[in-house]
């Protein structure tokens, strides 16, 4: 059979690097197959990516041995302009893969075709079908750039799907999707292999990557260390000893069979179906896990929300809010962060989740309502001061990043804030420590991987001592270890009396790392609660919207009440980082 992806012991080293990002590596994908490779931050994945689309060594210069081979091309020699007939790629940022030669979406998914010299009609056929497949017909006259993060990725995805590149290669293609639109892309790439499309995707999502991939290929240091079947390689140790971890039904899996839930003959689920259909079986001692009773509305015990005070670092009044374009983002939104405070702020691409952040710390205005900051107008006051009270790290951190090294750019901040010399070098210490930096403090941060990168950006915003830390998808592109010093980080800012609202579509990490929960909808607020308070029809509300964390999901599906044993087993939230006996 012949190979989509053929590369032959490849070594890659970045012209800066001081260590070979692939190493020796050679892997065979044939036609048609779904493959996902996974790895810790570093490890290779997106340098892989890169290389099988020919931007190695072409766009990023550094010293390559071996061959690669993608749809019968060579990928190292052959110019990228002629290679896009034969693989196409999605990257992990999709701000960067917009032309900025086309004024609407709908221009844009045809800015590649044209280049390709299609038909007039086949070109209009082709936007048509991707316009539908990726839920953007609403959006087809919007300026690419007004669009959100979400919306922008599955523009991208559109223009190169739109191509059908026989060979498709995606690198974090989940980042910035929400759950639906995450679960519309699995089934769209499902349906593309069925034609014969290859799909190579590099992801951190590993419950979405067992769903989707028929092969999985774990890399660390650059090197192949197992690949295989999901099954069985992703519940392999050596992940774990390695430091990648398990997808959490496996982890679920595995506490339910240490209280007998779980028979030790059964493999562990590496999905959450493969997970409820385990915990629906009889056990080895013939006892069955699901008690004979109705479900009760109410979470288990185990779950306790933190008590905020009533001192108001931010409140909102009534606020709206539109955009030049018309669109209306905001929807008469009223409401309070206190003091002590771990909010999720969740919602589908475009509720208005960015809108909303913007306006904490004045660098948008209502145009009715009122925003306050520390108990001063928003409107009547500078961005810098509300940025003593409410510091923000936004989606796309390229623009947040611009000192030569770490350290520097965790001064930046509380050195404008008007810090002393030794408080200043006390609090970039501080931030170092708890996003685990200590070690790259002298680097320069586009030295670093783009996982390390973002983290940095959390430190330097952390370092400014603000009262409120704001997150927008601070887990985009985060192996599970960096996962785990976020959640870590949430519950010691609570700890020091300040808060910290999140933006994020992965809800398995607002339920560890978070303890009150806002769901947005087309602008408006549609549920404002604690996950220890959510009763059935708010649960019911969130599962339509935007779906449930694992733990809960299963919790409901297998209609469990909250007294049962298993429902307080599935819902211990242990650390990502206990799960994971070898980290850095």
């Amino acid at each position: 059979m012949r190979s989509a992806i053929k590369l032959d012991n490849v070594t890659f080293t970045y012209a800066a690097g001081n260590h070979s990002a692939l190493r020796e590596l050679s892997l065979d994908v044939p036609p048609g197959q779904i493959c996902g490779v996974v790895g810790r931050a570093g490890a290779g994945k997106s340098t892989l990516c890169y290389l099988c689309t020919g931007f190695l060594p072409q766009f990023y210069n550094g010293q390559i041995a071996g061959s690669a081979h993608c749809n019968g091309q060579d990928a190292i020699q052959q110019q990228v302009a002629n290679l896009v007939r034969h693989v196409g790629l999605v990257g992990s940022n999709p701000f960067s893969q917009i032309s900025g030669a086309r004024f609407t979406v709908y221009e844009e998914i045809g800015f590649g075709l044209e280049n390709l010299g299609l038909p007039r009609e086949e070109i209009i056929a082709r936007i048509e079908w991707a316009l539908d497949v990726l839920k953007l017909t609403a959006l087809r006259d919007r300026s690419p750039y007004a669009l959100s993060g979400g919306q922008q990725q599955r523009l991208v995805l559109a223009a190169t799907l739109a191509m059908r590149p026989p060979v498709l290669v995606l690198d974090e293609p989940t980042a910035q999707l929400d759950p639906v639109a995450t679960e519309e892309l699995a089934e769209i790439l499902r349906i593309l292999a069925a034609q014969d499309i290859t799909i190579l995707f590099a992801e951190h999502q590993l419950e979405w990557t067992a769903a989707l991939a028929e092969r999985i290929i774990v890399l660390d240091a650059g090197r192949i260390i197992a690949d295989g079947a999901p099954e069985s390689t992703l519940t392999s140790q050596i992940l774990r000893d390695r430091g990648i971890g398990w997808p959490r039904p496996a982890s679920l899996a595995e506490q339910a069979r240490r209280r007998g839930y779980w028979s030790v003959t059964r493999p562990l689920p590496v999905t959450l179906a493969g997970l409820m259909a385990g915990l629906g079986a009889t056990s080895d001692d013939g006892r069955s896990p699901l008690p004979n009773q109705a479900r009760q509305d109410t979470l288990p015990a185990s779950l306790h929300a933190n008590a905020p005070t009533q001192n108001h670092i931010v409140a909102l009044e009534e606020v709206r809010f539109a955009y030049p374009s018309g669109v209306e983002a905001l929807r008469g939104i009223s409401l309070q962060i206190g003091a002590g405070e771990r909010i999720a702020l969740l919602g589908r691409n475009g509720a208005g989740k960015s809108t909303f952040v913007r306006h904490l710390n004045g660098l948008l205005t209502p145009q009715s309502g009122r925003v306050t900051v520390a108990n001063t107008d928003a409107a009547r006051t500078t961005v810098a001061r509300c940025a003593r009270h409410v510091g923000i790290v936004f989606q796309d951190i390229r623009n947040q990043l611009f000192a030569r090294s770490v350290r520097d750019e965790l001064r930046f901040g509380p050195r404008n804030l008007g810090y002393s010399a030794a408080q200043t070098e006390e609090l970039v210490d501080q931030a170092l420590r708890a996003l685990d930096l200590t070690d790259v403090a002298a680097e320069h941060p586009y030295d670093l991987p783009p996982a390390r990168r973002r983290l940095v950006a959390i430190a330097a915003v952390l370092a400014m001592n603000s009262s409120l830390l704001v997150l927008d998808e601070p887990t985009a592109g985060l192996d599970n270890a960096g996962i785990a010093r976020l959640v870590a980080l949430a519950h010691d800012i609570v700890e020091q009396g300040k808060s910290v609202l999140v933006v994020s579509h992965d809800l398995d990490f607002c339920l560890e790392a978070l303890d009150r929960v806002v769901l947005l909808r087309e602008g408006g607020i549609m549920l404002d609660s604690r996950w220890s308070e959510l009763d059935g029809a708010a649960l019911d509300i969130l599962a339509a919207d935007v779906g449930l964390p694992s733990s809960l999901q299963v919790i409901r599906e297998l209609n469990l009440p909250a007294s049962a044993d298993l429902a307080t087993i599935l819902m211990q939230q242990e650390s990502r980082a206990k799960l994971l006996p070898h980290q850095e």
